[in-house]
């Protein structure tokens, strides 16, 4: 019972901090860039990231790279190379901090009349900070461009089967239609 009114009253008492949604984001971006700077494991990745991310000609030769390991691994389709055309460019989604300030006046005029004025401000800028000695924005996440064509040259593909399973490969992937994908044979 008592850690319940503890706790009780800490809420209450967080309830009248002023801005306390500032405060959140604030605290938020704090937890985000320590686990980004300071991930758990080899492997772990988090979305946010500092400054310019990825670019759309990264995020293409890495499909790419990934699609030709995937590929060339497929039974009969021997030596394989792919090229990926992107519509667009990677967006970035940026970690804003929202200042908002509202005052009101009221005003009793000589004849009893209360006249009431409210006014609101608010300020929308990027988080930034300093990584490095470099002011860099946050990054909460990108959103990557959809694939426009795939171009698949294969040693194998002059095989109806082995053709058709690359393309089956290819949908599966990267969640194209077949009028996306294009298969040719490779030459010497």
């Amino acid at each position: 019972m008592a850690n319940k009114e503890v706790f009780s009253k800490w809420l209450e008492k967080l309830k009248k901090v002023k801005h306390i949604e500032v405060y959140a984001v604030i605290l938020l971006a704090v937890v985000i860039i320590a686990i980004w700077l300071f991930p758990t494991g080899s492997d772990t990745q988090t979305n946010a990231s500092v400054g310019t991310g990825t670019t759309t000609e990264q995020y293409a030769r890495s499909l790419e790279e990934r699609l030709n390991k995937v590929l060339s691994s497929i039974a009969g389709a021997g030596s394989v190379d792919c090229m990926i055309t992107l519509d667009g460019e990677v967006e970035r989604v940026l970690a804003y901090s929202n200042d908002e300030q509202n005052s009101s006046t009221e005003n009793t005029t000589s004849s009893g009349t209360t006249n009431k004025t409210e006014s609101s401000t608010s300020n929308k800028e990027p988080i930034i900070i300093n990584v490095n000695g470099t002011s860099e924005p946050l990054v909460l996440y990108e959103i990557m461009p959809d694939i426009k064509g795939i171009v698949i040259v294969s040693s194998g593909a002059d095989d109806v089967r082995v053709k058709l399973d690359i393309l089956k490969a290819v949908q599966a992937l990267l969640n194209v239609t077949s009028a996306q994908v294009e298969i040719f044979v490779k030459g010497d």
